[in-house]
């Protein structure tokens, strides 16, 4: 009986230590890893993928491995400074080597040797009718970075990464074309026929100052584009807004400058002399979206920003007026979820916006399938606080909007992927049954096609929404393009 107990003891005590390591090693990933941004739990990759591709990004952020002579050779010398100055890559261990250890010790040993794959149980039917694809649009190289159309001219504008901006009249006519410097990402077009173009610089990761916001104007004669600089020495910027943030009468922008380890969420302030002063919203790489509305009802405009890429999250900016300003944090998400896309929809009918939000960029440090990749529905309680009532895997969603798209009352939801895991996934259409159920379909005969955009709009003006999808490939164009594909792909809506 003596030697059970004693055996029992050890056992008792071998357990406790084991407990209370991991319990250490927890704590110092939570407090390491989970200081810049929501702490990824284990379970979110598998063993390989964070042993191999993930902790060794996370260790050189944390200073563990020390930079090599080749290191620096894919930066430039002003990237090399800006990383320098934000501390990204760090010359003196944050921890140390047994920290580290622990800290891969944890991850590693709590990982599952595979993520599981629910798409299964959520079928996509393939009974799509409600969008038909138009047999006659445009051929446009399957380099789309922009696509926007402008309700008020009826004109559609489609960007290219190889530096164009094509204009269709309403017939999808091509009717002129802008050559510009970089890759477009927005645009904003006025009645006198002016643009103002917002360029990338370069659009794969990077973190050079080369984007700029034009102001494009054509000749008295019509025949030629003039591109002037409104803004310059913008890091990769992806999305703007226009609007007089700090009501002096004078109307301000806000960019997202998304960047690659940096970049920042900006308001450029307009001066009476027409220059812009540069306040830093938000100082973080990643800003992806910023879109303005009035979330507390006072009538002054607030902004909506989704920040992806390292620390992902969505807040609130509210505007209290004269250039002040004040944040709220809705939702954090870990830096694997990839997130894409945040759209606004009152979905439940209850007069308070809700958030539709997209996540599957998968194009970083760990590209396997992801179950959290998906469609979401986040629910406002009325005081602007947020909570998941419904979501959809979707592997590698790129972008999903909401709207009554079958004009009977409730908010629709389609959707895209730019990796998608079978050919289902492309685009999805979810369209409302109540009571927070949708049915997702697809066209019968979907191919594995890659969509970066989407945008909706009634360019038929028949009522309804069409959607405008954009094919964008990359390189290194490892895998072949689909046969005939085009870069700009439109589905007319059938309802009306």
């Amino acid at each position: 009986m003596t030697k059970i107990i004693a055996v029992g003891l050890v056992l008792s005590i071998l357990i406790a230590c084991n407990t209370t390591k991991e319990s250490q090693e927890q704590k110092l990933a939570q407090s390491y890893c989970g200081g810049c941004h929501l702490m990824p739990t284990p379970d979110l990759l598998d063993k390989k993928t964070w042993k191999e591709s993930v902790l060794p990004q996370m260790a050189l952020r944390l200073g563990v491995v020390k930079q090599n002579i080749g290191f620096y050779q894919d930066f430039s010398p002003e990237e090399i400074v800006a990383l320098t100055q934000a501390n990204i890559f760090p010359e003196t261990p944050i921890v140390t080597q047994e920290q580290w250890e622990s800290i891969v010790n944890y991850y590693v040993k709590n990982a599952p040797d595979k993520l599981p794959d629910s798409s299964g149980k959520f079928p996509i039917a393939p009974t799509l009718t409600r969008f038909v694809p138009k047999s006659d649009a445009p051929q446009i190289d399957p380099f789309v970075s922009l696509i926007k159309f402008d309700s008020a001219t009826k004109k559609l504008f489609v960007g290219s990464r190889r530096g164009m901006v094509s204009v269709f009249d309403q017939k999808f006519n091509r009717i002129d074309s802008i050559l510009v410097s970089s890759p477009p990402s927005d645009l904003r077009a006025y009645a006198d026929g002016s643009l103002d173009i917002l360029l990338m610089g370069i659009m794969d990761p990077n973190d050079h100052t080369k984007g700029t916001l034009e102001r494009a104007k054509k000749s008295a004669d019509g025949k030629t584009w003039t591109l002037n600089p409104v803004l310059k020495k913008l890091r990769r910027p992806v999305n703007q807004s226009f609007t007089d943030v700090d009501g002096d009468g004078l109307e301000d922008i806000v960019i997202c400058e998304y960047g690659n380890y940096v970049g920042q969420l900006s308001w450029f302030k307009q001066e009476k002399d027409h220059t812009y002063q540069v306040f830093e919203l938000d100082p973080a790489a990643g800003a992806r979206l910023v879109q303005p509305y009035d979330f507390n009802r006072d009538g002054k405009l607030d902004f909506f920003v989704l920040m992806a890429q390292g620390d992902e999250k969505l807040f609130i900016i509210y505007n209290r007026g004269g250039g002040k300003y004040e944040k709220q944090l809705l939702l954090r998400f870990p830096p694997v979820y990839g997130s894409s896309y945040a759209d606004l929809a009152d979905v439940n009918g209850d007069g308070w916006v809700d958030i539709v939000y997209s996540n599957g960029d998968n194009a970083d440090y760990s590209l396997i399938l992801k179950p959290y990749h998906g469609v979401r529905i986040f629910l406002n309680n009325g005081k602007n606080q947020f909570e998941e009532k419904w979501f959809f895997p979707l592997h590698g969603a790129s972008k999903a909007l909401a709207d009554d798209f079958d004009k009977d009352g409730d908010i629709d939801i389609a959707a895209i992927s730019y990796f998608p895991s079978k050919p289902q996934d492309g685009f999805v259409y979810f369209e409302n049954q109540g009571n927070m159920k949708f049915t997702a379909q697809t066209f019968p005969n979907p191919r594995q096609d890659k969509w970066m955009l989407l945008e909706k709009a009634d360019y038929d003006q028949d009522g309804d929404n069409d959607l405008l999808l954009g094919y964008l490939e990359r390189p290194p164009y490892t895998n072949p393009m689909p046969k005939g594909m085009t870069g700009l792909h439109i589905l007319e809506n059938k309802t009306k």
